[in-house]
């Protein structure tokens, strides 16, 4: 089935608005409260973010603290995974209860990070064989002309940039198939991932292009909102950083929201109603 870019973003914003309460309690529990949590620990790491801000003190808190900080952040990343496979979840055909969500979130946490630990594998191993391909053609190019060279590396760059970017497109849709499908097989759900997004890879690396323009937006919308807190009390102090704080994790929730609800309208579109009978017969 072709992707429909305006019906899923009309589908993924029903859902959200049909949900969002316990939507938002949600990202409330996995994507606020942890980033709030780093804001009260570890200040100056977003004061550093803010324009006027110290990037020699944060630097100095993270040396100071960063085993820990290291520690804290796996386990943000672990529950920002459980957060998003519950809100997938939810707003699936199933609709579980609220604790029935959480709990197919940790069921499809084991899956996810095999699934990112078999990526890093697969990425480190490419990159070093593209970068030995390249740094070939950089030598080559280099007996010719040095300005050769120079060109070769930024259009390898380049080239390494989209190819990630549409690799990453065609797994798009590995949290819903693992999480509504049941497919707790790290490479099957990548296959299945791969083929669902295969009509329409590029209209769907267009469309998340889109949306990540308008995300850099409202970021630096965020930024200039803080650093006018900020300002506001004098300098870029506690309060500010405070209410910076509470505005990223806010902005955090949003796109997690809507993020899980994209995939979910994504999903339903591209696999159809009977995604668990299929799945069941690729198996």
């Amino acid at each position: 089935m072709q992707f429909d870019m305006n019906r899923t973003w009309s589908q993924a914003v029903a859902k959200v608005r049909g949900n969002f309460q316990l939507l938002a309690l949600i990202a409330g529990i996995f994507m606020l409260l942890p980033s709030l949590l780093i804001v009260v620990t570890m200040p100056a790491l977003f004061g550093a973010a803010l324009p006027g801000g110290n990037p020699e003190a944060a630097r100095a808190q993270l040396n100071a603290i960063s085993p820990a900080f290291y520690g804290v952040f796996v386990v943000i990343m672990l529950a920002s995974l459980v957060g998003y496979s519950a809100m997938i979840s939810l707003m699936g055909q199933d609709r579980p209860t609220v604790g029935g969500a959480i709990g197919k979130g940790f069921k499809a946490l084991p899956t996810l990070v095999g699934a990112f630990l078999l990526f890093l594998v697969g990425y480190l191993l490419a990159a070093v064989v593209i970068g030995l391909g390249v740094g070939l053609l950089a030598v080559a190019a280099a007996s010719v002309s040095g300005g050769a060279a120079g060109l070769v590396a930024v259009l390898a760059g380049i080239a390494l940039f989209i190819g990630v970017l549409y690799v990453l497109t065609r797994f798009s849709l590995l949290l819903p198939v693992i999480v509504l499908d049941g497919v707790l097989n790290p490479i099957t759900a990548y296959v299945r991932s791969w083929r669902l997004t295969k009509p329409s890879a590029w209209r769907i690396f267009g469309f998340f292009a889109l949306l990540f323009v308008v995300y850099i937006v409202i970021a630096v919308l965020l930024v200039m909102v803080g650093s006018a807190v900020g300002m506001a009390g004098g300098r870029t102090g506690g309060s500010g950083i405070f209410v910076f704080g509470v505005l990223s994790g806010l902005l955090g929730m949003a796109v997690a929201m809507v993020v899980s609800g994209i995939l979910v309208a994504m999903h339903d579109q591209l696999a159809g109603t009977n995604s668990r009978a299929v799945i069941d017969t690729f198996e």
